[in-house]
C-alpha cells in the first residue's frame, strides 16, 4: 500500500563541518515516498560545495535571498515542502535509516496522531557517544494530547526531543504558524505542545536519531535569558485552559525546568571534556555507528 509522502527538511547555515554526514544519514532512508529539501541560509563556507556534490533525484536545494533568523528559515523551508508528513533535521544531527519509515507508518496507521517522536543518542562534536537512548521519559507509547502535555510539564525541559526525533503533519504545522521566534531555546517543545492541540502523541522507545552536543548548537548556550524563555513557555502552557494545569502543576513544572537545565548542562560539559581529551581529532568510531 502506498504510504503518505514525507518531506525531510534540512535547514543549514555554515554547516560545512557536519553537513556531509547529516545528508548521508538522510539520503540513506529506506522509505520510498520521500523528498529531501535543504535550505542554505546564506552560508559562506563549504556548504554549497557539499550540496553541489550530492546527486539524488529526491533532493531539492533551496537558497534564501537574505540571511533569515532561525525560526524564519525553518518555517520557510517547511512551507515549501510538499509532503503530508514532515521531519526537520538540523545540519549537524543524524537519523537512523529506518527513522522515516517507522514514524510515517505509525502516523499513516493512526490518523489521530499529531506528533510522533523517538529516543536519540547524544554525541559529542567529534561523533563519540556521550549518552545512549535518551528522552521520552514517561512518554513511551500513545497518549492523548492533554496527557502528553501534562507529562511534558512534569518532566521539565524537552522530554519529547529535538526536531530530528520527531515527525508531524504539515497541515497542522501551518495551522499553528510553525515555530515561534519569540522563544528561541524552547522553540521546538513549544511547537510540539501546540501540535498536540490537534491530536495524540506517540513515543517510540527506539533511538532513531543522534543529537550533536556541539558548540554551535542552539542548546549549547545555556544563558539566563534562555532559561527564562523556558519558564515563560511553562507559564504559557499553564495559562491555556485546555491543558487543565493548576497552580501546583505549574509550580512543579518550573521546578522541573531547573533540574532539566542541570541535566542538560552536564551533558554539554561531558561532551566538551570528551572533545578536549581527544584533542579535536575525529572519533575513531564513525558517527553512523551509533545509529546501528
Amino acid at each position: 500500500m502506498r504510504g503518505p509522502k514525507v518531506s525531510v527538511c534540512v535547514p543549514v547555515h555554515q554547516g560545512e563541518k557536519h553537513l556531509a554526514r547529516t545528508m548521508a544519514s538522510v539520503l540513506a532512508q529506506d522509505y520510498p515516498h520521500l523528498e529531501v529539501l535543504v535550505q542554505d541560509n546564506q552560508s559562506t563556507d563549504g556548504t554549497a560545495r557539499i550540496l553541489a556534490g550530492l546527486d539524488d533525484p529526491r533532493l531539492r536545494v533551496l537558497h534564501t535571498d537574505t540571511l533569515l533568523p532561525i525560526a524564519a528559515n525553518w518555517n520557510s523551508l517547511v512551507e515549501q515542502a510538499s509532503g503530508d508528513l514532515v521531519k526537520v533535521v538540523c545540519a549537524d544531527d543524524l537519523i537512523h535509516p529506518r527513522a522515516v519509515s517507522l514514524q510515517a507508518e505509525a502516523m499513516a496507521a493512526d490518523p489521530g496522531l499529531a506528533l510522533v517522536s523517538a529516543k536519540r543518542h547524544m554525541i559529542s562534536e567529534d561523533g563519540a557517544l556521550v549518552a545512549a537512548s535518551r528522552g521520552l521519559r514517561g512518554l513511551s507509547g500513545r497518549y492523548a494530547g492533554g496527557d502528553a502535555v501534562r507529562r511534558v510539564v512534569r518532566r521539565g525541559g524537552n522530554p519529547i526531543g529535538e526536531p530530528a526525533c520527531t515527525m508531524f503533519r504539515r497541515e497542522q504545522f501551518l495551522a499553528e504558524n510553525g515555530f515561534d521566534a519569540s522563544l528561541l531555546f524552547p522553540m521546538d517543545i513549544d511547537l510540539w505542545v501546540r501540535l498536540l492541540r490537534h491530536g495524540s502523541f506517540l513515543g517510540i522507545p527506539l533511538a532513531l536519531a543522534a543529537f550533536r552536543l556541539g558548540a554551535s548548537s542552539i542548546s549549547a548556550a545555556l544563558s539566563a535569558a534562555q532559561y527564562a524563555d523556558q519558564q515563560v513557555f511553562t507559564d504559557r502552557i499553564g495559562s491555556d485552559p485546555r491543558w487543565q494545569l493548576g497552580y501546583g502543576r505549574r509550580a512543579a513544572g518550573r521546578a522541573a525546568n531547573v533540574r532539566a537545565r542541570a541535566r542538560h548542562r552536564a551533558l554539554f560539559v561531558v561532551s566538551a571534556w570528551r572533545d578536549r581529551r581527544v584533542g579535536g581529532e575525529p572519533s575513531s568510531r564513525p558517527d553512523l555507528e551509533w545509529l546501528r
